[in-house]
């Protein structure tokens, strides 16, 4: 059934030639071995054996071409269809044709034709592939070669799919000429170029709306969907058939004959000679099998457009393109070439890793898509909800509304009603007066006109006491009540502008996976002592959310690590902690303070919508602060010796590289004063981290003293002391005993000095403030049961200690014996609250200016509490803040900030505009706290994470 050879027949009769497979292959392989410059001889020695000629050896008309072109122009031959082909002449051609179908082609040509025109689906089993549990499994799957589950398979059903798939989506009619775009869809090459702008560079598929750039010869240097082609033809999609024999509607068709007959000359088929044993078949059975066969076998063989006759059995590499012998030599003689069935398998194999990896993100695609929907759907139930909260809110102020509307109504008519009935009765009264008086009146003179004497005088008696009645009745002519009656709005201008704001909108972009977290309590964190991390929600763009209230939820759990890791075991998270405290900043910032019991490993999940932000969890590490082994301050260690003041050594800087590392931890104090203004306006830098004299560990509150030529008093925090240096950094005292008892200091956080020299402490964790003298004995204590954490705290030009509660969010004025005088602010973000206050300064017109450490900003307030302005905004720019913390005001009141999450200092004026920065560059600072002034002009700061204070210049003139 199958030959060996392909046939090329020429009706003229004048010459055949059969090339067997096995030459041909030959060939193909001497080709292929060939260099690209050698390749002309073997290409003209194939040519010659593979080119048939017509009797006069001429490769000219239609001779020359394979026989199926040669059947197609015969039947489409308008000489054929006048002069009514006969049915022995159509039988004729059409054993021509089953003729070289049953040819066997060789195998490069299967392959050629199976690789270049996307090989129709076969039997093979469908892959099997991971879908997402959510979504059905027959959704978005991928068509492979080999699939048996073809889009056609013979049913009605697939008959319509198969309509469908051959027609254009922009023309709706079968495809002609089809073009296939990068994004796989197809479309016919003239509807594409009716669809494109004239001289546009870009197509956008009118299907999906990808865009991509055209080829330079247009649309019709896109690439052919080969396929859709070839299933068109073995599915025979052409011009509606007609009886061969008188044209007639075409029912069936004889299978030994291939023509297609009406239902007369059918019947007339099947009894003529030599017919007689036909089978006839209807045209629908013929379709469902033409389609069937259509996907089972491809004996479609490709020529090569440039080259005539020439199969394409090559692949050239650099072109990406199939090509025939004749190409190898000529335009791509100098590519990269193989056999064609070399390049099927080597793009099947990249072609199915390509669907693999693409099938690979399926799943998660799949889950985004369900994520997308359940946004959706709960964006909508949302919706209901707040539409039916504003629906009832405003139905409740409407029945208040309308409830005062009737009570108004209500009192209207009654004031009415009072007013009248007050009218009706005088009206009465006096109607009443008027008619006695008028009756009395015209009976006397009827008497007087009319009766005799002796009856005037009887009836004067009678008439004359009446009219006496009368004239003694003491009757107010002028109305009891007056007309004045309205309505007055009064002052609703407040309600107004209350309804105006009744109620809002509340939302936002963020997005989980953009959002982060920043601090440095991702990383390690104090055991037992408040930790802040900063959340900042971000849209899918990765610009920051300008809106809070998002739904931000975090807990921390405890996690063990297992003892041999190399076993592969997996870390063992424990029960949740403890629930970090959320504080909305509105701003589309998010502070979460926690606080962890013990020494270990936790993980902080933070969720944003109930997904988990970028880099959530996050591992951090909590450490013990290092205690001292005796409570007692004055007992020193005997391991360390004698302490004096030359505990604090001087040292010099060697190298510019050394000074510019990030934010060092010095390992020793530098009391030297700077020479170089050029560097950074460093003047001095005392201290180093360590538990002796002279030493810190987390200096927070520093001030200072006239006393002796000026003292500098550091709140060394977690050494739970006070101590005292000369401003050339000499430690001169050190006070305080760790404990929760009266006199003693458990985390002092703030410092300042009374007019008498004597020390005002305030202890955060004791919540109060202690009094000491110069020489570091306890004097009182003030704020006990009044103040939940103090923090900074100063002296008023009146004397006054003024103490700023950050738990409370509060600030605290007392007089030196204890009272409280004043309190003002309260937890929130308007201009007059605060969120999380630490320090404070009082300017020379008596203002107090506090520093709002999770508002990000400095707000002002007069002696007696009431807020004048604000400064300061979130971010890193002139004038902005992250978490500003110390702040001090010199003699011509500029305001000088310690900004302690950017790890700088930021001057500004009485007006709260920016001026400049101070110069820190060359030594670092790492999360600034209390600022002070020193006499000479110079800012004092507690560098709290390099665990010393430096003196700097600013503002030189």
């Amino acid at each position: 059934m199958a030959s060996p050879s392909l046939q090329a027949v020429s009706e003229g009769g004048g010459g055949t030639y059969t090339a067997s497979t096995e030459e041909e292959e030959e060939a193909d392989n001497h080709i292929c071995s060939q260099e690209p410059g050698d390749r002309l001889p073997a290409l003209q020695n194939a040519n010659r054996r593979r080119t048939p000629s017509g009797p006069d050896g001429e490769e000219d008309g239609p001779e020359a071409l394979p026989l199926q072109e040669r059947t197609v122009l015969a039947l489409d031959d308008p000489q054929l269809k006048e002069s009514q082909v006969s049915c022995k002449t159509k039988k004729l051609i059409s054993q021509d044709v089953e003729n070289e179908e049953n040819t066997s082609p060789s195998e490069e040509d299967r392959l050629s034709s199976a690789t270049y025109s996307v090989s129709r689906p076969s039997s093979t089993p469908h892959p099997p592939t991971s879908v997402c549990p959510v979504h059905d499994s027959t959704r978005y799957r991928l068509s492979t070669a080999g699939t048996s589950d073809a889009p056609f398979s013979g049913s009605p059903r697939s008959m319509a799919a198969e309509n469908q798939l051959m027609c254009c989506d922009i023309c709706t009619a079968p495809y002609n000429n089809p073009k296939v775009l990068p994004c796989l869809h197809t479309f016919c090459e003239q509807c594409l170029i009716s669809y494109t702008p004239a001289e546009s560079l870009t197509l956008t598929c009118p299907v999906c709306r990808q865009q991509s750039i055209l080829p330079k010869e247009g649309v019709s240097g896109l690439q052919s969907n080969t396929w859709v082609q070839g299933v068109m033809d073995s599915l025979g999609s052409a011009p509606s058939l007609t009886c061969g024999d008188c044209q007639g509607t075409t029912t069936s068709q004889c299978q030994e004959c291939h023509t297609y007959l009406c239902s007369a000359c059918a019947a007339t088929h099947t009894q003529d000679s030599g017919s007689e044993c036909h089978s006839l078949v209807s045209v629908q059975d013929v379709d469902l099998c033409n389609a069937s066969n259509g996907f089972q076998e491809d004996s479609t063989t490709l020529y090569c457009p440039s080259h005539q006759g020439q199969t394409l059995r090559f692949y050239c590499r650099d072109c990406e393109t199939a090509i025939c012998s004749s190409c190898t030599d000529i335009e791509h003689c100098t590519h990269t070439t193989l056999r064609l069935s070399d390049a099927m398998e080597e793009q099947k194999f990249a072609m199915q890793q390509l669907i693999e990896r693409v099938t690979m993100q399926l799943p998660c695609v799949k889950e985004g898509i369900c994520d997308i929907q359940d946004i959706w759907r709960n964006l909508e139930e949302h919706r209901a909800e707040a539409e039916k909260e504003i629906r009832t809110c405003f139905e409740s102020l409407n029945e208040l509304l309308a409830k005062r509307q009737t009570a108004l109504i209500n009192t209207l008519n009654t004031v009415v009603s009072l007013k009248q009935k007050t009218l009706a009765e005088q009206k009465g009264e006096l109607e009443a007066w008027v008619t006695g008086v008028e009756s009395g009146c015209e009976l006397m003179e009827k008497a007087l006109n009319h009766s005799a004497a002796m009856e005037v005088v009887l009836v004067k008696k009678q008439l004359g006491e009446r009219l006496m009645d009368l004239a003694d009745v003491k009757l107010l002519p002028a109305p009891r009540e007056n007309s004045h009656l309205k309505f007055s709005v009064g002052n609703i201008d407040p309600l107004r502008t209350a309804l105006v704001h009744v109620g809002e909108i509340q939302s936002n972009s963020a997005v989980a996976h953009q959002t982060i977290a920043t601090g440095e309590s991702l990383k390690h964190v104090a055991a037992g002592r408040q930790s802040i991390v900063t959340v900042v929600t971000r849209d899918y763009h990765g610009e920051k959310a300008d809106a809070g209230s998002a739904d931000i939820k975090a807990t921390i759990v405890r996690a063990s690590s297992p003892k041999d890791p190399a076993l592969g075991q997996s870390e063992v998270k424990e029960g949740i902690v403890c629930e970090p405290q959320v504080l909305d900043l509105h701003n589309g910032t998010y502070e979460l303070a926690f606080t962890l019991p013990c020494e270990g490993m936790y993980h902080i999940n933070i969720l944003l919508y109930g997904t988990h932000i970028k880099g959530s969890p996050f591992k951090v590490v909590a450490v013990m602060e290092e205690d001292s082994a005796s409570s007692d301050r004055g007992v020193p260690n005997p391991k360390l010796g004698r302490q004096t003041s030359h505990s604090t050594q001087i040292t010099t800087r060697t190298s510019k590289a050394s000074r510019a590392s990030r934010r060092p931890l010095s390992h020793r104090s530098s009391c030297s004063r700077r020479t170089n203004p050029i560097e950074d306006d460093l003047v001095l830098k005392v201290g180093r981290r360590g538990r002796n004299r002279g030493e810190f560990v987390n200096p927070q509150g520093i001030a200072f003293s006239s006393i002796k030529d000026g003292r500098l008093a550091v709140a060394d925090s977690n050494n739970q002391c006070v101590q005292v240096f000369t401003l050339s950094g000499e430690c001169k005292l050190r006070f305080g005993v760790r404990g929760r008892n009266v006199g003693q200091l458990q985390r002092p956080t703030g410092v300042s000095v009374l007019p008498n020299g004597h020390y005002v402490v305030a202890d955060y964790e004791n919540k109060w403030v202690s009094i000491f003298e110069p020489s570091g004995k306890y004097v009182r204590r003030l704020g006990h049961g009044k103040l939940l954490g103090p923090k900074g705290v100063t002296v008023d030009n009146n004397g006054h200690i003024i103490v700023v509660d950050n738990k409370a969010s509060c600030v605290c004025i007392f007089q030196q014996s204890g009272k409280l005088v004043t309190k003002f602010g309260n937890r929130g973000t308007d201009p007059y609250q605060f969120a999380g206050p630490h320090f404070v300064a009082v300017n020379s017109l008596g203002q107090i200016v506090v520093t709002d450490f999770h508002n990000h900003c400095v707000k002002v307030f007069n002696s007696e509490g009431d807020f004048l302005f604000t400064f300061g905004t979130s971010g890193e720019g002139n004038g902005q803040f992250n978490a500003p913390t110390g702040v001090a005001v010199d003699e011509r009141d500029n305001i000088i900030v310690a900004d302690w999450g950017n790890s700088r200092i930021q001057v500004f004026d009485s007006q709260g505009s920016f001026s400049s920065y101070v110069n820190t560059l060359a030594d670092p600072l790492y999360g600034p706290q209390g600022l002070t002034l020193s006499p000479d002009g110079h800012v004092v700061v507690a560098d709290s994470g390099n665990h010393c204070f430096k003196v700097y210049k600013y503002l030189e003139d």
